[in-house]
């Protein structure tokens, strides 16, 4: 059954539920996801100039046949996922790509408040290193970053502008499901029995959700963070010796944990959410319409 290929896609947005929402679904025997978190296949993205450009490339699935090898493992299971946000941002090439190659597979959108979106991409990417500049200075280089062709992940609040991207997904896909990251922050099990329903698998299913997963912050003690975090000589001499004791799993959850009680989490600017939700209020009313859902706290 190695040939087979995804029938459900998470699509994103970024910073929006997807990596918990890798790792809940994950744990039902009925679904299959991939190891590569996020397989970057059907966007088809540039190739990125500036600063991690080239690990960000490597990590990335650029043709078919190696697409298809990360579904080798597949057994015996009914939903058959891919979790990459960057088809949604990259919608025009992913639609296409998606409908020439699988068809109409159920698609998952998961929305968070695009100002909060895009302070917590800033402080990801802070936290990894990838950051040196303050919030503010980074809104202000977005426009020569864009022009630059660096790393998309960079475009704080262009991500956030969800209308457009939302509107050609249900547009062009037939099954198309919108989620707000608020529901899934006051009650996650609820979202994900009604997710299981959407996939048809047992609804029922309990997993694991005590971890936090990917959590944004500036680290406390940089050197330690760093020790957690990256690849290091202390990491790979101790990870065979680990991996007699503890699976990749309890592994997983350990850094997770340990490295989200390192971080602190800085306030964003009063004035800088002022004008970021000034500058998303047209796209926000527009997008409330049409999914035809209450946004209007976002707006305050």
């Amino acid at each position: 059954m190695g040939n087979k290929l995804p029938n459900f896609l998470i699509v994103g947005a970024a910073k929006s539920g997807t990596t918990p929402l890798y790792y809940y679904l994950k744990q039902h025997p009925d679904i299959f996801i991939p190891e590569m978190k996020e397989c970057r296949f059907f966007s088809e993205m540039p190739v990125f100039q500036g600063p991690q450009s080239e690990i960000y490339r490597k990590r990335s699935t650029l043709d078919l046949d190696a697409y298809k090898l990360l579904f080798a493992p597949l057994t015996s299971e009914k939903a058959i996922g891919d979790v990459s946000p960057d088809y949604l941002y990259f919608y025009q090439n992913s639609i296409k790509n998606i409908k020439k190659i699988i068809g109409e597979p159920k698609i998952i959108i998961t929305l968070r408040n695009p100002v909060d979106r895009a302070f917590s991409n800033y402080l990801h990417l802070v936290r990894g290193g990838w950051e040196p500049k303050t919030f503010e200075e980074a809104l202000k280089s977005e426009k020569s970053r864009k022009a630059a062709n660096e790393l998309w992940v960079r475009y704080y609040t262009d991500i956030g502008f969800y209308y457009e991207q939302v509107r050609a997904y249900k547009e062009n896909l037939k099954n198309v499901k919108v989620y707000i990251y608020d529901d899934f922050k006051e009650d996650n099990m609820v979202v994900l029995k009604d997710i299981f329903s959407y996939l048809e698998v047992d609804n029922s299913f309990v997993p694991d959700i005590g971890t936090r997963y990917n959590v944004s912050g500036v680290p406390k003690n940089r050197f330690i963070h760093s020790l957690l975090a990256k690849s290091n000589i202390i990491k790979t001499l101790l990870k065979p010796l680990v991996s007699l004791v503890i699976s990749k799993e309890q592994r997983i959850k350990t850094i997770e944990t340990l490295g989200s009680k390192l971080l602190t989490k800085p306030h964003m600017k009063p004035e800088t959410r002022e004008y970021l939700i000034d500058l998303y209020r047209e796209d926000i009313l527009k997008l409330q319409d049409y999914i035809k859902r209450d946004l209007n706290h976002w707006l305050k």
